[in-house]
């Protein structure tokens, strides 16, 4: 299954590891067992889940925007399949919204050009928010708008969903390794004690070191560390990896 980021040029660190993890069916797996409402994933056959091969933003914008998109099946509907819209904010963006309406209207555009007419499949929007400033945006699309009573009810109405990992306790972040890992990674890739914090992050993957996909995450998070944070330096990296080595009791291969 093709990755997203080799059709799609990132620029941002921070896009590129978000797409080098979430672009991978096991970690949006993780994350949306473990971070969607309940009650959203009792509607979801995760079984199903698949990334979709499809992008919808513009080429002027590619190099900001990192939309990764998946379809799923509800449970107990046949062929009815929900999208899942991933994007990734590193800051507070007050016209999230907007963008991500546009890209639900692009999808909804694609399927009706395959062929399916109404109903149209429902779209889930999700924002993974680990900026330095707190995330102030509404969640609500009418939240972009001030009008009077009678107005509201023409303007379009939708909530996306905010994991915002700032809010989150170190302990609080839940999923497997790779997932925990990368949300921790994340989190603190701004902090001015990451390089102290990361031994422990990264000794949360010391059993993948075996594995080839466990090593492509190491190449990701290690690329992500040298590129993403400039408050850590390649000898903070080279000692966190060689702590972990060497707890483990010898070398990658």
């Amino acid at each position: 299954m093709p990755h997203l980021n080799s059709m799609i040029k990132i620029t941002n660190p921070h896009d590129r590891f978000f797409k080098e993890v979430l672009s991978r069916r096991e970690a949006a797996y993780d994350f949306i067992l473990n971070y969607l409402p309940g009650e959203i994933v009792a509607l979801l056959d995760l079984k199903s889940l698949e990334i979709s091969k499809d992008t919808f933003i513009d080429k002027d914008l590619r190099e900001h925007f990192s939309d990764i998109l998946y379809t799923v099946d509800l449970t107990g509907e046949g062929s009815v399949c929900v999208y899942l819209l991933f994007e990734h904010k590193s800051y507070p963006e007050p016209l999230i919204g907007l963008h991500l309406l546009r890209y639900m209207v692009r999808i909804w555009e694609q399927v009706i050009k395959g062929g399916q007419a109404t109903p149209l499949p429902p779209i889930i929007p999700l924002v993974i928010y680990h900026g330095r400033a707190k995330w102030k945006v509404g969640l609500e699309f009418s939240d972009l708008f001030h009008l009077p009573g009678p107005l509201e009810r023409l303007v379009p109405s939708f909530e996306y969903l905010l994991c915002d990992l700032s809010c989150y306790n170190d302990g609080d972040i839940k999923g497997s390794v790779t997932i925990k890992a990368a949300f921790l990674l994340l989190k603190h890739i701004f902090s001015d004690d990451l390089g102290d914090r990361l031994p422990e992050i990264l000794g949360l993957m010391k059993g993948l070191l075996d594995k080839q996909s466990g090593l492509e995450y190491w190449e990701a998070f290690l690329g992500y560390v040298a590129s993403g944070s400039d408050q850590i330096r390649n000898d903070d990296i080279e000692a966190a990896v060689k702590e972990i080595l060497e707890d483990r009791g010898g070398g990658i291969m």
